[in-house]
């Protein structure tokens, strides 16, 4: 009988990422704004949920809450089954090895390669790059067909690439959740349908678990479930 509940008790609590009554709120000159209002959610191993909302909504709040960027007023925060502990040397260990994470801007270093921007989180822990590590990087670029654009320098890449580049880097340390803000904010149809075959294929492939806001509806019908930031809270949309 203990065995069995052991088994029930892994199943309920078998989640990646647990976000409970979870509240962050900001002045705005007005008074007390509370962008996110005691809201919960479950990310499992492996998961791609899309969050969708109106601009303000609070969907990159959420975002930089779940990759530590911000701490929550209230709530409680599970990473792989611990409290998070928001002291900065453990913050940058969740940063560079558990989250990947990828900006609607991208935020490459001008003067830097696209390998060498891809290959920077590694030197937050060595003097150096590891050869292995380079080697990644390239399987990386490869796998997202940019694989001859390593050594150009990041100016002369397209917006499409600039994603590509961006992703490889959240990817370089293998985290096991990838973030996304806005991936195809700046893309046209044809460089975003192509990001969002990208995040398909990671997500299915390399079972990395994505966590992904986004405006674009198209963008958000590839994922395996979707949310709706609205009032401080998510609302589960039907696909």
């Amino acid at each position: 009988m203990r065995g069995y509940c052991w088994v029930i008790s892994f199943f309920m609590t078998n989640n990646f990422i647990s976000l409970s009554n979870i509240t962050k709120q900001y002045s705005d000159g007005m008074g007390i704004r509370k962008v996110l209002n005691g809201l919960s959610l479950n990310v499992a191993n492996g998961d791609f949920i899309a969050i969708t909302g109106e601009s303000g909504s609070g969907k990159t709040t959420l975002l930089s809450v779940i990759g530590t960027l911000i701490k929550p007023d209230e709530g409680t925060y599970l990473l792989d089954g611990k409290a998070i502990d928001y002291s900065m040397d453990a913050l940058a260990e969740i940063r560079n090895k558990q989250i990947g994470m990828v900006f609607q801007d991208y935020r490459l270093l001008p003067q830097l390669s696209a390998i060498q921007n891809i290959c920077l989180p590694l030197l937050a822990t060595h003097s150096s790059v590891p050869r292995d590590a380079v080697e990644r990087a390239m399987q990386l670029m490869e796998m997202m067909g940019i694989s001859t654009l390593a050594d150009r320098g990041v100016d002369c890449l397209s917006g499409g690439e600039k994603s590509r580049v961006a992703i490889c880097r959240a990817l370089i340390n293998s985290p096991m959740l990838l973030l996304a803000d806005e991936p195809t904010g700046q893309l046209d149809d044809v460089n975003a349908k192509q990001v969002a075959d990208l995040f398909r294929m990671l997500n299915t492939e390399l079972h990395t678990s994505i966590i992904m806001v986004t405006h674009s509806a198209e963008m958000a019908s590839v994922a395996k479930r979707q949310y709706r930031l609205a009032n401080g809270k998510l609302k589960t949309i039907e696909n």
